[in-house]
């Protein structure tokens, strides 16, 4: 008995779950055994290549009767199987690993495997760069949302990292703002002479007495602001520190994202134009803020008794 062969596909290549397996018609129209080969050898010969394709390694069958009975369709019928058995396997060839492969379908297995591996470092790529800008994109929230900057969630990246960036770079900008000392030049001093060398070195210049020191000039009036013009409402809208102490301290009963969110939503769909945004804002924020008292005094409480804000009663009276 001669040496056998090297299985001439990976011991890895795994196709199961890949039903499609290209079929070379020209080839096969061709080939001996579509020439010479009986119905029901071709039969049995198509379906073990079937087979084959989802065996690992891809391209290889048992070396059993049993089992290739019952894969070229034949069932537990052995004797059946036996008589098409040369003509089915024609292609075939046993290697050291006691499987048998075919040259043709390990071609194609080996095509198609090259591409599922690529597939999947794609996607692995894709999975890995995902989750990276998700953990980014967090990162970037919390950071803009420390320096009061609220923006809605599904902001485009872009925007993002470019606000972020800005942040940084303002944060990069900002010196100490610790006292600074200015320390004198050294005293100057004058040479004087016509260049022959009968000048009179280092002579300091004349010191003007206390007394005559000139007054400093008037300052400059400072210019009239100018009115503001009136603009759409930005983007993003930022919700910045001093304004979010003033909502705790005139607006304590109204939830500061939920509202602004309202804002936000009101004006972009508005299209209107202000002047003054954060003006507007604290506006919108007061008459939340009145329409929470309102709800908080209750029918049953008389309409001209002050509303004392130190109260808890109004949790316990039904909501309007």
């Amino acid at each position: 008995m001669g040496i056998k062969p090297e299985p001439p596909i990976s011991a890895d290549v795994d196709l199961r779950g890949m039903p499609f397996m290209p079929l070379d018609v020209n080839r096969l129209r061709d080939s001996d055994l579509a020439i010479e080969a009986t119905g029901e050898e071709f039969r049995a010969a198509v379906m073990l290549w079937c087979a084959s394709w989802n065996q690992i390694p891809a391209g290889s069958l048992p070396n059993s009767d049993t089992a290739l009975a019952a894969y070229a369709g034949f069932g537990r019928d052995v004797k059946g199987w036996k008589k098409v058995k040369n003509g089915a396997l024609r292609g075939f060839v046993e290697c050291s690993d006691d499987r048998l492969y075919h040259s043709v379908v390990t071609e194609k297995a080996m095509d198609a495997w090259a591409e599922r591996v690529e597939y999947r470092e794609v996607k692995d790529n894709e999975k890995a760069r995902k989750q990276r800008e998700r953990d980014d994109r967090k990162r970037m929230f919390e950071d803009l949302r420390q320096a009061g900057i609220v923006l809605p969630w599904n902001i485009p990246t872009s925007e993002l990292r470019s606000l972020h960036l800005s942040l940084n770079e303002g944060k990069e900008g900002v010196t100490s703002h610790e006292p600074v000392t200015v320390t004198g030049h050294a005293p100057d001093t004058a040479k004087t002479g016509t260049g022959t060398g009968t000048g009179i070195k280092d002579q300091e210049p004349p010191v003007t007495p206390l007394s005559e020191k000139p007054e400093p000039p008037a300052p400059a009036p400072a210019p009239e602001p100018k009115p503001k013009r009136k603009a759409r409402l930005p983007e993003p809208f930022n919700v910045s520190g001093d304004m979010r102490k003033w909502a705790v301290d005139r607006a304590p009963a109204v939830h500061l994202v939920n509202e602004t969110e309202k804002f936000v939503n009101y004006w972009r769909g508005n299209g209107g134009t202000k002047a003054d945004w954060p003006a507007t804002w604290r506006t919108w924020f007061l008459k939340a803020q009145d329409d929470a008292n309102r709800r908080m005094t209750g029918p049953q409480r008389p309409s001209n008794q002050p509303l004392d804000m130190t109260s808890t009663d109004w949790a316990l009276e039904p909501i309007l």
